[in-house]
């Protein structure tokens, strides 16, 4: 395929391309594809089993790490670990896009120690069918009502409440190797541990429970000798 640069301006290029003239975006990306691979679809290999392979589709990249494939949709960013040759900057970037893509499945791994006490549904976790922690790491109660048969059913009242305490950083073991899990799944996880074991001389987060909800969890503590896990 052959490639001709004809103009550039306004943050574009002008450019001829088998023949026809197109306009495109002057950016890191269309340097690559146009000027050091004349318009074919973007390959590279970093080594170590880290290779970037262009779909069929322009700025959508499988971008590979080992075995896994994780699909991105940022041709720019992309196009600028290569034409940088920073192979541990594109590293880092594909894992943190594998986080995102598989963050709830990794949480699931961590989560699975809290037994039967931790129920995964659609939008995130709830704990002791009282509590739910959404997937972006906001708190409900169970609005005045408890022990609904389904955690999957019911109404939730948004819940105020702060991660206690210092989020100590937490990695986990994954196929693309060794992965820092990010602010949220931190969030997520500080949440579900302190609603296993709820503080109830917190008044900041014992005023916004509803009363059945509230006599529960003192009733609990009790039994549990003033400690509910």
């Amino acid at each position: 395929m052959k490639v001709s640069f004809l103009d550039e301006r306004d943050g574009l290029y002008i450019i001829m391309i088998e023949g026809k003239v197109k306009t495109i975006v002057k950016d890191s990306y269309s340097q690559l594809k146009y000027k050091t691979y004349n318009g074919n679809r973007i390959f590279y290999d970093f080594g170590d089993g880290l290779k970037i392979q262009e779909t069929y589709d322009n700025r959508i990249f499988n971008c590979y790490i080992g075995e896994a494939v994780i699909n991105i949709r940022n041709g720019k960013k992309i196009a600028e670990y290569i034409i940088d040759e920073n192979k541990s900057g594109y590293e880092l970037f594909v894992k943190e896009h594998y986080l995102e893509q598989h963050r709830t499945e990794l949480l699931d791994k961590i989560i699975a120690t809290y037994n039967d006490r931790v129920v995964k549904v659609k939008d995130g976790y709830v704990v002791d069918d009282i509590f739910k922690v959404d997937n972006k790491g906001t708190s409900y109660c169970k609005s005045g009502v408890v022990k609904l048969p389904s955690a999957k059913h019911g109404n939730w009242k948004f819940l105020c409440t702060v991660a206690q305490g210092n989020i100590r950083k937490m990695s986990i073991d994954s196929e693309v190797g060794l992965l820092e899990l990010d602010t949220t799944c931190m969030t997520i996880l500080a949440k579900i541990g302190f609603f296993c074991n709820p503080n109830i001389h917190d008044d900041v987060f014992m005023n916004q429970l509803p009363q059945k909800i509230k006599k529960l969890l003192v009733e609990q503590d009790k039994v549990k000798g003033g400690n509910l896990i």
